[in-house]
């Protein structure tokens, strides 16, 4: 299944190319979109990075656990004809999850438990525009890119653990656009497909391992809003 999304991708991309459409100005794009998502007391049971071997976080006060996640990703790009752009890709996401008074299932005392992780992720992508004619516009954006990752758990602000991770990611993401003006655009971009293959291991320990996984991705921390400027 992953080896046939990834070859769609890639024929989509080819045939593209290929298609004979009317040319526009071929104007080049600088954009960026963001996403921002706070959620509390809405994640009670708390499990540690894929693959992790240290046993599972609960909340035992379940109104004190706090996650928030910002993601920023710039881009630029120029259009090819009526329908497709390509370009180069930027992503930062910082995310943070706190919890008060939480019990490891091993026993012991309660903890202020707290992980934070930074991620960075450079690659291409391909937007087509299913409706290029009307002002609010549809598109499939195929992309692939690398990504590198940091994580530090902390228990009662002592450092505890420090894991990297990095990852091969792939997919077709959705959107939508809306033409403000002739040189401004909003845009919306959601997820959808999407293939990760990578590796994680974590520091002073002979934990060092392999992950993937392959799926369809729509929720409030693959929604992105931005804006566009065409030149």
């Amino acid at each position: 299944m992953k080896k046939i999304s990834l070859t769609l991708i890639l024929a989509l991309l080819f045939f593209g190319i290929q298609a004979q459409e009317e040319t526009i100005a071929n104007q080049f794009v600088l954009g960026g979109s963001f996403n921002f998502v706070t959620q509390k007391n809405a994640v009670p049971i708390v499990g540690l990075p894929i693959g992790s071997s240290f046993g599972v976080i609960f909340s035992g006060n379940l109104n004190d656990t706090k996650n928030t996640v910002f993601s920023f990703s710039p881009y630029f790009g120029k259009e090819i004809n009526a329908n497709w752009l390509f370009g180069l890709q930027l992503d930062y996401r910082l995310n943070n999850f706190t919890g008060e008074d939480a019990f490891n299932f091993g026993g012991g005392d309660p903890i202020d438990f707290n992980r934070k992780s930074n991620n960075i992720g450079f690659g291409l992508f391909g937007r087509y525009t299913l409706n290029p004619a009307q002002r609010f516009q549809f598109y499939l954006q195929p992309f692939a890119g690398y990504n590198l990752l940091s994580e530090d758990t902390k228990n009662n602000d002592i450092l505890v653990q420090e894991q990297t991770a990095n990852y091969f990611e792939a997919g077709v993401g959705l959107g939508i656009l809306y033409n403000i003006n002739s040189k401004f655009r909003a845009t919306l971009r959601t997820g959808g497909l999407n293939y990760i293959n990578g590796k994680w291991k974590v520091k002073d320990t002979q934990i060092d391992k392999g992950f993937n996984s392959f799926g369809f991705n729509l929720n409030l921390t693959s929604v992105f809003i931005g804006v566009e400027m065409k030149w």
